[in-house]
């Protein structure tokens, strides 16, 4: 009998590092979720962002089809990369599975999230703060990425989150240095991702940090900037300055 091949590749650092990458820079993503009178799957558009640990999450109103559904069924899988030029399917793609947790009016969550959306997602201060609005957090069970042709792998939670170690302190540091930086070194910004990613724009702007990068926005798409991780929060602002220089 003729042996079966794995599809399946072995985890390699290369994999990691694709997938967070794809996770920490995506805006949009289509939702899979499960319709609770019928069973079937039903696919959604919707906006996201990465947490500080680079967990998936959106803001949805409770009027969509797809919030309804996570009020019966919190599972469900997110579907991110997209394509570019040539054959869609030559392009990495994730799809990250796990369960929906909607956050309670007032949790202190919601302040890291609402800072970190907004940034990727500026027009949706017309409407986050509507009261049938709520934040939807995905706790990541598993991935399935798909490298391109015949790069499939597996991956667990801790192969695309970062430590959740001084989580809360990391947030709130990271977003005032984004803040702080955006306002006193755009200029820098502007040279480091013209640099970098060799993407002509006419406005870069830093829209979030974490313990393994940077995140730049040039109002279309995010571009990641990986970094040694670092220990602390303290360290945020060391890091970033010394890639902005690395660059001058």
């Amino acid at each position: 009998m003729e042996k079966k091949t794995d599809p399946i590749r072995e985890t390699t650092d290369e994999a990691r590092a694709l997938a967070r990458k794809l996770i920490r820079s995506c805006r949009f993503a289509s939702l899979a979720v499960l319709e609770p009178k019928t069973g079937y799957p039903v696919v959604s558009r919707v906006g996201v962002s990465p947490d500080v640990v680079g967990a998936p999450f959106m803001l949805a109103s409770s009027l969509s089809s797809h919030s309804q559904c996570l009020e019966q069924d919190q599972r469900g899988s997110l579907l991110i990369g997209e394509p570019g030029k040539g054959d869609p399917l030559a392009h990495p793609r994730l799809t990250i599975i796990g369960r929906f947790e909607r956050l309670s009016k007032g949790d202190p969550l919601s302040i890291e999230l609402r800072n970190r959306y907004l940034m990727r997602h500026p027009k949706a201060r017309l409407y986050v703060d509507f009261s049938d609005f709520d934040w939807y957090r995905l706790h990541v069970e598993r991935v399935n990425m798909n490298g391109g042709f015949g790069k499939a792998f597996l991956l667990d939670t801790e192969d695309v989150l970062s430590s959740d170690e001084e989580r809360e302190q990391l947030a709130v540091t990271a977003h005032d240095l984004v803040i702080l930086m955006n306002e006193r070194h755009a200029d820098e910004i502007v040279a480091f991702a013209s640099q970098i990613f060799r993407v002509g724009a006419s406005k870069w702007g830093l829209v979030s940090v974490d313990s393994e990068g940077a995140d730049f926005f040039d109002g279309e798409a995010v571009y990641r900037h990986f970094w040694d991780e670092v220990a602390s929060a303290a360290e945020l602002e060391k890091q970033l300055m010394q890639a902005l220089r690395c660059s001058a």
